[in-house]
């Protein structure tokens, strides 16, 4: 019965945009002793979504989204904690339309025929630009660049990634690759121009040695059917949109959160079995094919993967493994002195630490499940948020972060081809 009132307060009909949030509210979540860290689990539920997760280490005010049929549990927590009741959005469907039309200025058109960083695009936008930029390398000397297709997803996008390399060497088979993943959790746009800054800035003349010395994947889109979901429908989704083999709740709770869907202590930590939750792991590991298509290259090219990049939005990390349990690696020294170098190169204030104690444990992760499989140098980068407003970067910002994200990888593949 408890499940089933769960169901039914979270699942409303949806008669348009950002309708469903109507009476959610967001809080302000700063702990200021250790005991409140400590109970920090208490605050959590399979419906309170963190978009920015609280550390009284870091100093960090979280940021948590609450749906109306646990406002009052929320606070009475908060109380029992004795934690400030501090409302940051009173009506987050209301705050929404009037950020709507802001960012309506901002979001390019298909009329505009220059693709750049000044706003945040849709999938088939983004589609165009990579094919538009295939055709532009077709006849090159010196440069390969492939748009290898996957698949499809549950609602037919094509699950598409970049393969770029010099054309000036014959190591094909042997040459260290670099991979770089975005938008795994969809509602993190920023990521999306950062993995696509990062293939422009490889194609530069200047920045040639990347291509001397390694191949490079990256997939700017991993999850397009929840990209374009938060596009059209809910802001702050966190899923894909399948309704495959979830049984009953298949139309009421579509969807699995593919950073919870890799073979990596599946489902033991920081997720969840109800197909309701915004971090409902699957039925079983890699049921989805966006973590299918991440499993397909990172099994195909195994060792020769120098460096895995997974690009989020937590709010101003650098991580790496292990992310399930409050443990690093046997490689904690080497992850930690090289992030040491990345850090260090950026504007940003990015904070260094295993992914678990820098966020919170969580199973079945892509980076998790790349380290895993023997590639050395895995890391999450969680690309700084915006102060107020969590995963809502202003495109304004768009040029300087993703910029600074570049640097954080270019500066990550000269020390691992050193390594």
């Amino acid at each position: 019965m408890l499940i089933l009132f769960f169901v039914i307060t979270y699942v409303t009909l949806v008669f348009g945009k950002n309708d469903e949030y109507k009476n959610y509210k967001v809080y302000r979540v700063t702990f200021h002793e250790q005991q409140q860290q400590d109970n920090f689990t208490l605050l959590k539920d399979d419906l309170i979504d963190y978009w920015r997760l609280p550390s009284l280490e870091y100093g960090i005010t979280g940021l948590a989204m609450v749906p109306p049929a646990r406002i009052d549990w929320f606070e009475n927590k908060l109380q029992q904690l004795n934690i400030n009741v501090d409302v940051h959005i009173e009506d987050l469907y209301g705050y929404l339309f009037e950020k709507e039309k802001a960012l309506s200025k901002r979001l390019r058109s298909d009329s505009e025929s220059t693709f750049n960083f000044e706003g945040y695009y849709r999938y088939d936008e983004i589609l165009k630009y990579l094919y538009t930029l295939k055709e532009s390398y077709a006849d090159s000397t010196e440069v390969s660049l492939e748009i290898i297709e996957y698949g499809s997803t549950e609602q037919n996008r094509p699950l598409v990634y970049l393969k770029i390399k010099s054309r000036n060497d014959n190591s094909e088979d042997t040459k260290p690759l670099v991979v770089i993943e975005a938008a795994i959790n969809p509602r993190e746009w920023i990521t999306v121009p950062a993995a696509i800054n990062i293939a422009s800035k490889l194609l530069e003349s200047d920045q040639r040695r990347f291509l001397n010395d390694f191949e490079w994947i990256i997939i700017p889109v991993v999850n397009p059917d929840g990209y374009e979901y938060t596009h059209t429908n809910l802001r702050f989704w966190m899923k894909n949109r399948t309704t495959r083999n979830l049984g009953a709740l298949d139309f009421m709770c579509p969807g699995v959160n593919i950073n919870r869907n890799f073979d990596i202590e599946w489902r033991t930590s920081g997720t969840s079995t109800s197909a309701c939750s915004h971090l409902y792991g699957g039925l079983e590991s890699f049921s989805e094919p966006e973590s299918q298509m991440l499993q397909s290259i990172i099994d195909e090219y195994g060792s020769r993967i120098r460096l895995y990049v997974s690009l989020q939005n937590n709010g101003g990390f650098l991580s790496y493994p292990w992310y399930y349990e409050r443990a690093a690696t046997g490689l904690f020294r080497s992850h930690h002195l090289l992030g040491l170098e990345i850090v260090n190169s950026m504007n940003g204030d990015y904070k260094l630490g295993v992914a678990s104690i820098n966020l919170d444990p969580a199973s079945g992760t892509s980076s998790d499940y790349a380290r895993s499989k023997a590639i050395n140098y895995a890391y999450n980068i969680d690309i700084i948020q915006d102060k107020e407003n969590g995963v809502e970067i202003p495109a304004e910002d768009i040029v300087y972060i993703v910029d600074d994200v570049w640097t954080a990888v270019s500066v990550a593949a000269d020390n691992v081809l050193e390594k």
